[in-house]
């Protein structure tokens, strides 16, 4: 459920909270000060250290109360923060990575769509530990919502404050440190579907101790959320293969087909043929004959997949404040959560291509030539039936059966579906003293020890030995038609011929011999030691002049460790190695408040912040982050703000120290169809795959390539020149084009990302008229730039910048061109793309920029002119709105490269809003969010060239409803409706999100109409 946005902003919040973006001003700078210093006491607002009166904030920060949590009924506070508008696309969520190898089920968001490495998660201002190896990045699932006073969001550098990290904001969870008593509580929730069931218990309790100097606050929850199954969701056309939403008069439509893989339970055999090309076949072994493979073959995927990764978690949450005396404390918090996922997928699909080759040399489908086939299985393998024999041998002419091979595709359903059971564990503690020292200088302090420890455990089920599944086909008949492993070795370990070409051709013998089970055992472990002070230095006209200083000391440990058959490439899964890293770091940092100006005509106030923090890494280095701000207040109830700031990102463990995995990536060579024409460098008209390099001879010369720049470069590249000279031209074959290896590789030499934030708003809060007092709006400009993203090279410019944007010239030294890995002079392949990879570097440029706007206005009913005169009570009404417009969003993939448009796509909508309206009578609350998406472009199926034209996908709002009601002064009960009207947007299968779906159901809602009730009760 993520369709969930309550009370961000206003001066009227529920329980009486105000929303720190929109100040309700007093009569004097000086008068306001006191009064809510005698009221409500200093705070410290999130994007600054000092304490000031509540609502005083340099920065936009948006806030989410107890009590708007608890309006949501929902059990993960990431979901109900990604609908913020400037939350993007998460990338992982339960809805969107069912078929990642590793991080299933877990939640995490994702600030101004600029990535989550690049929003930083404190609770109580604190660092919380990352729950997925080698990153930053913080699982929602392991924070209660219970548990929490309020949320902070911060958008826009905020290192100077905080640290690395917070390039993009800061999510400060602020956690209720003063509650007496014991609350049980409990909801269940299902989708009108029938799935999708969730349910959630717990407790919570506290209570005061020592003569009321200390109070402990605690939280136990147990909750349960099931799956949603693709089989399950006919009606959204997600139960079968195919479901495209394109159709010929190029809108989105609901066009359903079938299309199921060619990896099918029974196999499929490649006949391989010289110059004719490959033949899909399939075989009937009820009448030993074989014929060629028809769509109507294939495999039904989506029958076995699931939409959503069904979790479960038991959590805990503590803390403790004792008061040694009025002026020093002890604060602790300590918190453990466990939680299990369980991702599910179709069974393996394993071919020829995958087995029937090392990491040094890869191909796909089998090719033959004058020297015979590759990859394939043996033709006279016992276990191949005489009838796709017959078809090799027929598409094989003049080469002995010795020399055949036979390729294939199979689904290994004997073995079960692809499933990774993962157990994740998080421990963290905090302990610390706070408090005022005595003196002139209002100087207060803390000091605080922060250990944080993530855990995972992760089972992979469904996965196969490769080299043990080659010894089950090659198979001889020992006799009376009894068949064996040819390898004698092997079967006394107990090798049994596979039958691959036969639906249930696997026995349990089989399943027992080549099925593995691979693990992955991962930690994060995080230590920081911090300490500040601050106070008045001195006294200004305009009021005190404050200060904080302080140092951080922080070390980080990362570990994840694939099993052995997996860093060896011996499963069926590409090849895996073990990332293993730390770094540590020590930082000072600084922050000033100055008042300039107070209780003069026009300015009413006027004060500068200024921020500042220098930071040495193991890693990297040092690194500096700083920022200013001003804030103007000509009247008392108008506020002008403007910062800027730079803001920096250490690189993490993973994107420095990870090993090389291997990937087998699809990308068209530059330099296929190579050849000379008159001496000079050029391509033929044909640069398809043929594989026949006559043939592609005879299609002639593209004049227009003769002394091209992407000629020569080609040409230059001595590899390719080899080829040229022995085959008259680069002819690539299939295997060639198709079987590309490729390893990506973190960077210990990488540098930190930077970024300049500037923003610039006005808040106004008018309370000279009764009618405006309860309205506030504030309107702020945003925007950010992020130099030196640190980024995985993409392999298609690696290609491009070698061989086509080069000006002709091939750079062995060249970065690019070192990515691209050729066969050597003297092999076969000569030429041919052996390796394709991607390192991890300082690349390129993000740039983004808008304007929020957050409005609220309470309207108390019993002075509406129309029932002013009723004598009833009828209740307040509070209306909410958070909007934002994405004026760019802009990358470029290299530095100084060009920057490409993204705003207008989706997932990167120019307008996102929220509208809530609650009201509120006596016992009885009502709410009613509504979510606004913009139109925007799909990007796989839309160029968008302008984007101001009407989108392919329009305007798209989702609406929730809750009521809660108290039975007694210790009892409420909820019900609530998400997706009220049970909005989709359909767009269609294999459109580039996540398989399975048909919307993108990290931007748009996809679960449908769902419900939940629940209750709480106090003792």
């Amino acid at each position: 459920m993520h369709l969930k946005r309550r009370y961000l902003f206003g001066s009227t919040m529920l329980a009486g909270v105000l929303a720190m973006s929109a100040p309700a001003f007093a009569q004097t700078a000086q008068e306001e000060r006191e009064e809510a210093a005698t009221q409500v006491g200093e705070i410290v607002v999130t994007g600054s250290r000092i304490a000031r009166p509540n609502q005083e904030a340099p920065t936009q920060v948006q806030v989410v109360t107890a009590e708007a949590i608890a309006t949501t009924g929902e059990v993960n506070l990431g979901e109900i923060l990604r609908t913020l508008p400037a939350a993007g696309v998460s990338s992982l969520t339960p809805t969107n990575s069912n078929f990642f190898t590793q991080g299933n089920g877990v939640a995490t968001v994702n600030l101004r769509n600029l990535g989550e490495d690049r929003t930083l998660v404190l609770v109580n201002g604190r660092r919380f530990v990352a729950g997925l190896p080698g990153t930053q990045i913080v699982d929602f699932n392991s924070l209660p919502t219970e548990f929490v006073d309020r949320i902070d969001v911060v958008t826009g550098g905020a290192s100077s404050i905080y640290g690395s990290d917070a390039l993009a904001g800061v999510v400060n969870i602020i956690t209720d440190k003063d509650y007496e008593g014991f609350q049980m509580f409990g909801q269940y929730g299902i989708t009108d579907r029938g799935d999708r069931e969730s349910f959630k218990i717990g407790t919570k309790f506290g209570s005061n101790f020592a003569d009321d100097r200390g109070n402990f606050v605690g939280t136990l929850s147990y909750q349960d959320n099931k799956a949603v199954f693709a089989a399950d969701r006919a009606d959204r056309d997600m139960a079968v293969d195919g479901a495209n939403g394109l159709n010929f008069g190029g809108t989105f439509g609901e066009t359903r087909y079938f299309y199921g893989s060619s990896f099918t339970p029974g196999g499929v055999a490649i006949i391989p043929g010289i110059g004719v090309g490959n033949v899909n076949a399939v075989y009937n072994p009820s009448t030993g004959l074989a014929r060629r493979y028809v769509a109507s073959d294939g495999y039904n995927r989506q029958a076995q997949r699931l939409l959503s990764v069904p979790n479960s978690a038991l959590q805990f949450s503590g803390q403790a404040l004792y008061n040694f005396n009025d002026n020093n404390r002890f604060f602790f918090e300590g918190s453990y959560f466990r939680g299990n996922t369980k991702s599910d997928i179709e069974a393996s699909p394993v071919g020829g291509s995958d087995i029937f080759r090392d990491t040094q040399d890869i191909g796909l489908n089998p090719q033959c030539g004058a020297t015979g086939c590759l990859y394939g299985i043996p033709l006279l393998s016992a276990i191949v039936p005489e009838s796709i024999r017959n078809m090799v041998r027929a598409g094989t002419p003049g080469l002995t059966d010795s020399q055949r091979v036979v390729g294939f595709q199979r689904r290994m359903t004997e073995f079960g579906n692809r499933q990774n059971e993962a157990t994740r564990d998080l421990f963290r503690v905090v302990a610390g003293l706070n408090g005022e020292l005595p003196g002139s200088m209002n100087l207060n302090y803390e000091i605080s020890a922060n250990w944080g420890r993530s855990s995972e455990q992760q089972l992979t089920m469904g996965g196969i030995l490769k080299d043990r599944l080659i010894n089950t086909l090659d198979v001889v008949d020992t006799g009376g038609g009894v068949l064996a492993c040819r390898n004698i070795s092997e079967r006394a370990r107990g090798c049994t011929p596979f039958k691959i070409f036969e639906e249930g051709g696997a026995s349990q013998g089989v399943v027992d011999y080549i099925s593995v089970q691979n693990t992955f055992d991962s930690f994060v472990d995080q230590k920081v030691l911090s300490g500040f002070i601050g106070g008045d230095l001195f006294e200004l006209p305009a009021g005190p002049f404050k200060f904080v200083v302080g140092s951080e000391y922080r070390r980080e440990e990362s570990r994840n460790t694939p099993d052995a058959t997996l860093q060896q490439g011996l499963a069926s899964g590409n090849i895996a190695p073990e990332t293993r890293g730390e770094f540590n770091v020590i930082e000072g940092f600084a922050e000033l408040h100055i008042p300039l100006l107070a209780d003069l005509p026009f300015a009413h106030l006027l004060d500068m912040n200024l921020s500042g923090r220098l930071s040495d890494y193991s890693t990297i280095g040092n690194a500096t982050a700083w920022a200013a701000s001003l804030e103007y207040m000509p009247t008392d109830w108008l506020k002008l703000r403007t910062q800027y700031s730079v803001a920096v990102r250490a690189p993490n463990i993973s994107e420095m120290f990870s090993g090389r995995s291997q990937t087998f990536p699809t990308n068209a060579d530059p330099c296929r169809g190579l050849t000379i024409s008159g001496g000079q460098a050029a391509f033929t008209n044909v640069r398809q795959n043929i594989g026949d390099p006559s043939a592609v001879l005879a299609s002639g010369v593209d004049a227009s390539t003769v002394g091209s720049d992407n000629a020569k470069a080609c040409l230059a590249d001595p590899t390719l020149a080899a080829r040229v000279a022995r085959d008259g031209v680069f002819a690539q074959t299939q295997a060639e084009a198709q079987g590309t290896g490729g390893f990506n590789s973190g960077n210990a030499d990488l540098k930190q990302e930077e970024s300049t934030s500037f923003t610039a708003g006005l808040v106004f809060n008018a309370d000279w008229y009764d009618w405006l007092a309860p309205f506030s709006l504030s309107v702020d400009y945003f925007n950010i730039e992020i130099d030196d993203i640190i980024a995985n090279l993409a392999r298609g410019t690696s290609l491009n910048e070698c061989y086509v944007n080069s000006g002709g010239v091939y750079d062995t030294n060249s970065p690019f061109c070192q990515a691209v890995v050729r066969y050597a002079t003297g092999t076969a392949q000569v030429g041919a793309m052996r390796e394709l990879n991607s390192q991890t570097q300082n690349l390129g440029t993000f740039k983004t920029s808008g304007f929020d706007v957050m409005a609220s206005y309470t309207l108390d009913l019993d002075n509406f002119p129309v029932t002013r005169d009723w004598n009833g009570n009828w209740g307040t009404l509070t209306t909410s709105l958070s909007y934002q417009r994405l004026e760019e969003y802009k990358t470029s993939s290299l530095p100084g490269g060009e920057l490409v448009e993204t705003a207008g796509m989706t997932g990167y909508s120019k307008n996102k809003a929220t509208l809530d309206l609650l009201y509120r009578r006596d016992a009885l609350t009502v709410s009613w969010q509504t979510q606004f998406i913009g139109q925007s472009c799909f990007d796989q199926l839309d160029p968008c060239n302008n984007y101001d034209q009407d989108g392919r996908i329009d305007l798209t709002t989702f609406s929730d409803l809750q009521v809660r009601y108290a039975v007694t002064p210790k009892a409420t009960v909820f019900a609530g409706v998400d997706n009220i009207f049970d909005e989709y947007v359909y767009i269609g299968q294999n459109w580039g999100q996540p398989t399975g779906w048909t919307t993108q159901p990290d931007v748009y809602d996809g679960l449908g109409r769902r419900f939940v009730v629940g209750a709480r009760m106090n003792f």
